[in-house]
């Protein structure tokens, strides 16, 4: 494994190249999730950072589900520790719909491939080489840096950092923390902002239970399970719940106002001073925002509750009118929304015939970025890409910031505003995943000044 240079200036080739050696045999390990086994992955980085003098700890909430924590202690500490955090396992994966192997860690041109190359053992890989880094020329921190890579992240984070919260807390006691989610190029009327989340639905899903009178198929019958979940479905696709902006929404559009020119400006100032009920998305859309669709399609999902329908149950012969039928659905809910008050109303809009329950309570959470991690962040990214600006945002999906809630958490690894942005997100989570190594080694770089920037002494 190359090391990084010592001296004033650092290296940032030979500290791309560490991080693309770690990645590659972090791909190497397969941490699919079911069964996760992420504790291969933990053991693997645990040598580096005991070589490295960090006082390094793997934590298993079961056999095999392990969550390394690694500190890098401060001489003299002034402030609380900040943490770089990642999850260490990955989705499973269908191999015949794969054109190389998925746990290859294959190079091929200036890509690297395996599942997890997106999502996301390479902020692993990246964090991983910027602690050593640091380590290594011996700078001096007035902070503790802390890395944390948590099992289970993508089955919820019950046997990596919910649990951790929950057992080890003090393991966990930082100020700040960098995580994924965040770091999108958007080019907008000439001008870079690159999106940070800040905040991030919760996951609160429900069911939908159907019951009625059981016959034999032969003899149809007007009232049953069947047909009244099948109305409940047509209510519940036909519905849209209220738009409503969110801080880091109503902040993402107040940052790439001014860009707009005058009339864009006025709307979305018209948008921001919207009384509760009165917005639309198609309020929004008229913006005529020059984004792609994958983002507009983000932020239509982030201003508004979503209830999307994905798995049913019922049935056991094609002869059988079966007595009950259910329906699971992926609730997501606006940080303000209770659970309680989500089921309530999807109740009412699927009607009487049908009962609804919550199969999981999350809120959504909030990072406020009026913060001096966040400022530091943006003249980061300021000083590697000239004047370029840092827009808080909001996301559709979960990470494991929910479960470590007494952290300020940012999701942002950055890279480059290139046509390779719209690629990506098909990627992650499907077929073929793959990351181009410019990227990996500017959101490397990204992360090595960020750290010195907002920690260095």
């Amino acid at each position: 494994m190359t090391t990084t240079q010592t001296g004033s200036a650092m290296d940032y080739a030979s500290l791309a190249q560490i991080a693309t050696d770690h990645l590659q045999a972090l791909l190497r390990i397969d941490t699919s999730n079911p069964p996760g086994q992420e504790t291969q992955a933990a053991d693997y980085i645990a040598g580096f950072c005991r070589a490295a003098g960090f006082e390094t700890e793997i934590v298993e909430a079961t056999p095999g589900r392990g969550s390394l924590i690694a500190r890098l202690r401060s001489a003299n500490p002034t402030g609380r520790p900040i943490m770089l955090t990642a999850h260490l396992d990955v989705v499973t994966v269908e191999r015949d719909k794969w054109e190389r192997d998925p746990f290859g860690g294959e190079r091929v041109g200036e890509y690297l491939w395996g599942r997890g190359a997106l999502d996301i053992k390479s902020l692993v890989a990246a964090e991983l080489a910027v602690a050593l880094a640091i380590a290594d020329r011996g700078l001096a921190l007035d902070r503790d840096l802390i890395l944390a890579f948590f099992a289970d992240e993508e089955t919820g984070g019950g046997f990596g950092a919910g649990w951790l919260w929950q057992n080890r807390p003090e393991l966990l006691d930082a100020e700040y923390a960098i995580n994924e989610g965040g770091g999108t190029a958007l080019r907008v009327n000439d001008q870079t902002f690159y999106l940070c989340q800040t905040g991030e639905k919760g996951a609160s899903r429900l069911r939908i239970t159907a019951k009625g009178s059981p016959g034999h198929a032969s003899v149809p019958l007007d009232d049953t399970a069947m047909h009244r979940l099948g109305e409940a479905l047509v209510r519940l696709t036909a519905w849209t719940a209220p738009t409503r902006l969110t801080e880091p929404v109503r902040q993402m559009l107040t940052t790439i106002a001014p860009v707009l020119g005058d009339a864009g400006t006025a709307q979305v100032d018209r948008l921001l001073a919207a009384a509760d009920g009165e917005l639309t998305w198609d309020d929004i859309a008229a913006l005529g925002l020059p984004f792609d669709r994958e983002v507009m399609d983000m932020l239509r999902a982030t201003t508004r509750d979503t209830a999307v329908p994905t798995i049913v149950h019922g049935g056991h012969r094609i002869n059988v009118i079966p007595s009950e039928i259910v329906l699971d659905v992926d609730g997501r809910i606006l940080p303000g929304t209770e659970p309680e008050e989500w089921r309530d109303r999807v109740q009412q809009v699927v009607g009487d015939g049908v009962t609804v329950e919550l199969l999981s309570e999350e809120t959504g959470i909030l990072a406020d970025p009026a913060s001096p991690f966040f400022e530091a962040i943006a003249a980061t990214i300021d000083a590697i890409d000239p004047g370029a600006r840092v827009a808080p945002f909001l996301v559709s999906g979960g990470t494991d910031a929910r479960n470590i809630p007494g952290v300020k958490v940012y999701g942002f690894f950055p890279f480059p505003p290139t046509a390779r942005n719209t690629e990506y997100p098909a990627l992650v989570h499907g077929h073929n995943e793959r990351i181009h190594l410019d990227d990996l080694a500017y959101g490397t770089r990204f992360l090595y000044d960020l750290v010195v920037r907002f920690a260095g002494s």
